[in-house]
């Protein structure tokens, strides 16, 4: 310090004070308030909208303001009679002046909302903020009618430049060349694919495969955006693996096949969505996930100026390159710190290379340089690491997102070769040309705002299923509405499992017939019937209805039912399916053409449906003049719910007791028992208790009396008492013994207070039964007959 000049270090100062927004005063009313979360018109799972702090001189602060933030944000019904539900966290402060305020809806508004923006206690900007209503949440099934004001309340952009490129090798689809081959080739046992189906806002589907539990993540992305704008009528498949499918090139024959994958490749032909990570992350938001595309941009770790001057890396050892990166680290330490958190490829290595700590993804941005290396496909964290505000380094990969496209080497990332041979070097370059390192990185950072916004999200999945519609030929033609046709039965509140054989229709219309709604068009039912086989011209005509004079199998037709759920049905063993006793398949190559070890399946759970559609019995169709439907049971309600107890309590006995002496004069009761003192015990209480009932009645005995008689007359076992008292004898243990000496006493204590005034004359003198007996004759315990003519227990 002493070798400093004054002036140097006081401009060094200030500029310090500066980057940290130190001295600078917040204007509420000059700041600025802006975002979708302020129009009532948007819906999302996760609304929100953005605030700039502006300082009384008008300029925009670039820094987070000094001290805590004193933005409060409050969202409320703008009708005192409304109440709703929403969930209002503290706004986010992303590190450089602005501020994202999230707010999440669990009921629908039909009023509207107000939203309050406060610093200090003073409004901001325009604040209060009026959305007239009606304000819907995110499981509002309320869909907009017009797809085109639905995108332009989006702000949807006009192109998306992936989804031209994709297309570009279908400027026309072949439903049925699809429909044919998709199944054939990536439909096998080994397959992860799902075909869906949309018919009037409906969506079906069915898998292909028994890999295909990530449709739920498609399924959920489907529906939230059924709920929000209609959609097209049209059938797709969509890839669950990790690969990219479809590999011929557009001027094979026969040509290319479109299929909707997660991740793309050069030389794939896949059609790319936005993956199933970053969807889920917007769906679940504030709820169900943390690490989401809003909450990372408020969690960016510290000032760049205080970042720790390292690469960083953790993840799994999915690809043999992140290997070669821990060894770097290991090697050089003072510019990278890598390390694998779980090995599951190369299980070998975790000795050599050791086994790095978790660490929650929001302190990876402590870190100034973010190392991203490809893992089976192209690494899903990319997104998140961009809109962090460290600097990224990308390993050079053929794989792709739907976003990349629009992404430059040396403007919103470094570069780094596939095998990492230069990756120490780019490190060492940003560390020596620190600002250019910053601008590049804040650069990424906004352009990653802009792409991964969640409407922008919404608006690219939409758009992808409407030039696919538009694409398809034969679903221009086949107009499902038309016809009358019915819901299609794999509709996505279940699962519906399709049969593969049999004649081919168009997958919509292999539904049950239902009566039409009204007749079909002459010009819709010959384009129909012009695109379908023999065959399937035959089954249609026999479908239609008969006033169109087309003729029918039967009329009026049959009428199936199925069960619907307003929710997924949630199988709990879908999750785990894995028999864990056996030991994994060895992976021993990451080349995807190489065949891996088969793994024994044999074990595993696999889901059985049955819920199938069913016919409508004839009884529902029965004439109901002459039943009675309401109940001829009469019952006595008591006002007290002690009284109602008692008589409770009373019925319970006396059911028990009429049972009892109906088993008993039968000759059904019978003793778990053989030995003959045991015998006596029993049948003495039994006698006992049955003539105190009838000559007292129910009244005159206990519940607990009734109760220790059952229970010995149905469940005492000879041979374990008998083990009991013989082992606990002994040993000398009275512990072991006292249960049933317990026993014994309150059979004793039954037979006394019943027994007072027994006559033990009028008891028959002789018995077929001598002492030893049972010594002599007895295997294992049988069941003995108690009845009253039993002399167990009874004096000869």
């Amino acid at each position: 310090m002493l070798g400093i000049p004054r002036a140097p270090l006081l401009r060094l100062q200030l500029a310090l004070l500066v980057a940290a927004g130190a001295g600078a005063r917040v204007s509420a009313p000059r700041s600025l308030v802006w975002g979708p979360g302020l129009q009532a018109a948007v819906v999302l799972p996760v609304r929100y909208f953005f605030l700039q702090a502006v300082d009384s001189d008008g300029r925009n602060l670039t820094s987070s303001p000094p001290g805590q933030t004193q933005f409060k944000v409050f969202v409320k019904s703008l009708s005192p009679k409304e109440s709703a539900r929403i969930y209002v966290p503290k706004p986010l402060d992303r590190n450089d002046g602005t501020f994202l305020v999230r707010y999440r809806m669990h009921e629908t508004v039909h009023e509207g909302l107000k939203v309050e923006v406060l610093y200090g206690g003073e409004h901001v900007a325009q604040s209060p903020y009026i959305l007239k209503g009606p304000v819907y949440h995110e499981y509002c099934d309320c869909p907009e009618e017009d797809p085109q004001a639905w995108q332009e309340t989006l702000s949807c952009p006009d192109t998306e430049p992936q989804i031209e490129q994709d297309f570009t090798a279908f400027p026309s689809i072949n439903l049925q060349q699809m429909l044919k081959e998709i199944p054939k080739r990536f439909g096998d046992e080994r397959g992860a694919v799902v075909h869906y189906t949309i018919v009037n806002n409906h969506i079906h589907r069915r898998s292909l495969g028994k890999y295909t539990d990530f449709k739920m993540f498609s399924d959920e992305i489907l529906l939230s955006l059924a709920r929000k704008v209609t959609l097209p009528d049209l059938e797709f498949y969509i890839n669950l693996g990790d690969w990219p499918l479809e590999h011929r090139k557009v001027n094979d024959t026969p040509g290319p096949i479109p299929i909707i994958s997660w991740c793309g490749s050069l030389d794939s032909r896949d059609i790319i969505l936005p993956t199933y990570d970053v969807t889920h992350s917007i769906l679940e938001a504030m709820r169900g996930v943390t690490n989401d595309l809003l909450s990372v941009q408020g969690n960016t770790g510290p000032s760049w100026i205080n970042k720790t001057e390292k690469a960083f890396f953790r993840g799994r050892d999915s690809r043999e390159e992140r290997l070669q990166l821990v060894q770097l680290s290991k090697e050089n330490p003072q510019l990278l710190d890598a390390g694998i958190t779980g090995y599951f490829f190369f299980q070998e290595k975790e000795k050599e290379l050791g086994k790095a700590k978790l660490m929650g993804f929001f302190d990876f941005f402590k870190y100034k340089y973010q190392v991203n290396v490809d893992g089976t496909v192209a690494a899903y964290r990319f997104p998140y690491l961009m809109l962090g505000d460290s600097l990224v380094l990308k390993q050079e990969s053929p794989y792709y997102e739907h976003f990349y496209v629009a992404l430059r080497p040396w403007k919103h990332y470094i570069p780094v070769r596939r095998n990492l041979s230069d990756l120490l070097e780019k490190v060492r370059w940003a560390k020596e040309n620190d600002d250019e390192a910053k601008k590049i990185a804040k650069e990424g950072q906004l352009t990653a705002r802009d792409l991964l916004q969640p409407p922008r999200l919404f608006c690219y999945y939409y758009r992808v299923l409407q030039v696919s519609s538009g694409s398809n030929l034969a679903a221009k033609l086949l107009k499902i509405q038309d016809l009358g046709c019915p819901s299609h039965p794999g509709h996505l509140s279940h699962e519906a499992n399709h049969s593969k054989g049999g004649s081919r229709l168009p997958s919509s219309l292999t539904a049950t017939w239902a009566a039409p709604t009204r007749p079909p068009s002459t010009s819709a039912l010959n384009l129909v019937l012009s695109q379908t086989g023999r065959r399937g011209r035959v089954h249609m005509l026999s479908l239609i209805d008969a006033t169109r004079g087309w003729g029918v199998v039967k009329f009026p037709p049959e009428i199936y039912y199925k069960i619907f759920t307003h929710r997924h049905v949630e199988d709990l063993c879908a999750n785990s399916p894995k028999d864990y006793t056996k030991l994994p398949a060895r992976y021993t190559s990451h080349n995807k053409n190489d065949p891996p070890q088969v793994e024994d399946h044999s074990g595993w759970y696999r889901r059985i449906e049955n819920n199938g559609w069913r016919p409508v019995t004839q009884r529902f169709w029965a004439p109901f003049e002459n039943e009675v439907l309401e109940s001829t049971k009469e019952s006595e309600f008591h006002f007290s719910k002690l009284k109602r107890k008692q008589d409770m309590e009373k019925k319970r006995k006396i059911k028990k007791i009429e049972w009892m002496r109906e088993m008993y004069y039968l000759g059904s009761l019978e003793a778990k028992a053989t030995h003959l003192e045991t015998l006596g015990l029993i049948h003495k209480a039994t006698k006992g208790l049955i003539k105190s009932i009838e000559d007292g009645g129910v009244d005159s005995v206990m519940e607990w009396e009734v109760d220790e008689v059952l229970n010995w007359t149905n469940t005492l076992n000879f041979d374990d008492y008998n083990w009991f008292t013989d082992t606990s004898c002994e040993e000398n243990s009275e512990s072991a013994i006292s249960p049933y000496r317990k026993i014994d006493v309150r059979l004793q204590q039954i037979q006394k207070n019943l027994y007072d005034n027994y006559d033990e004359s009028e008891a028959p003198t002789e018995g077929p039964y001598e002492g030893n007996y049972y010594e002599n004759t007895y295997v294992r315990p049988q069941f003995t007959s108690l009845t009253p003519n039993s002399m167990f227990g009874m004096k000869p």
